[in-house]
């Protein structure tokens, strides 16, 4: 119950002292439309921090921060994947003055992608052998999409991420590049 407290005390402490709301934090579930391997990806949890350094009436310009967690089964038996990816972007809001509490943005990035790949090899007694690789990719980031306020700092929210990762092709040492769309759905605080 003290916890509950605390957190409606910091809660309503920075909804009586924040002027500008220049930080939002946001939860989404990221859904995987292609991948570009042989999985079926099924999204665990997006986290993202925003911060923006430039608010003005009629736009805003800031930074964000946010986190994938994905993970799928191979097509091979008893191997699994997970992904982990990281975004950086610079984004733009602009207020709709037409429709209240609704602000489309738009952001581009820098996104890493660190890749898991685990197999199992099992015999009649249990699990014999289990090896995980790993190995990290990177590329760029376009995202867009909106808000709508929903109480004065909590809101709802929807993206689309177009994500071009580069992979080096062992055969011919050169960067292979590959898509991947995702689509996240969420809620978020503004403070």
């Amino acid at each position: 119950m003290r916890k509950i407290f605390t957190l409606l005390f910091i809660i309503s402490i920075t909804i009586a002292f924040s002027q500008t709301k220049n930080f939002s934090l946001e939860i989404n579930y990221p859904m995987e439309f292609s991948n570009g391997n042989s999985s079926d990806l099924t999204g665990i949890i997006n986290s993202k921090v925003k911060y923006r350094f430039l608010n003005r009436e009629s736009f805003n310009i800031g930074a964000s921060y946010s986190i994938d967690l994905l993970t799928g089964e191979l097509i091979f038996q008893n191997q699994s994947e997970s992904f982990t990816s990281h975004h950086f972007n610079l984004f733009g809001e602009i207020p709709l003055n037409s429709i209240k509490g609704l602000m489309p943005f738009l952001g581009v990035g820098y996104s890493t992608q660190s890749y898991f790949k685990t197999t199992n090899i099992y015999s009649d007694a249990g699990p014999v052998i289990s090896n995980t690789e790993k190995d990290n990719v990177g590329g760029f980031n376009i995202s867009f999409g909106g808000t709508y306020d929903i109480l004065r700092n909590f809101f709802i929210q929807g993206n689309f991420q177009f994500i071009r990762l580069y992979v080096d092709n062992f055969i011919t040492e050169e960067k292979i590049g590959f898509n991947s769309n995702r689509l996240k759905i969420g809620v978020g605080y503004r403070f």
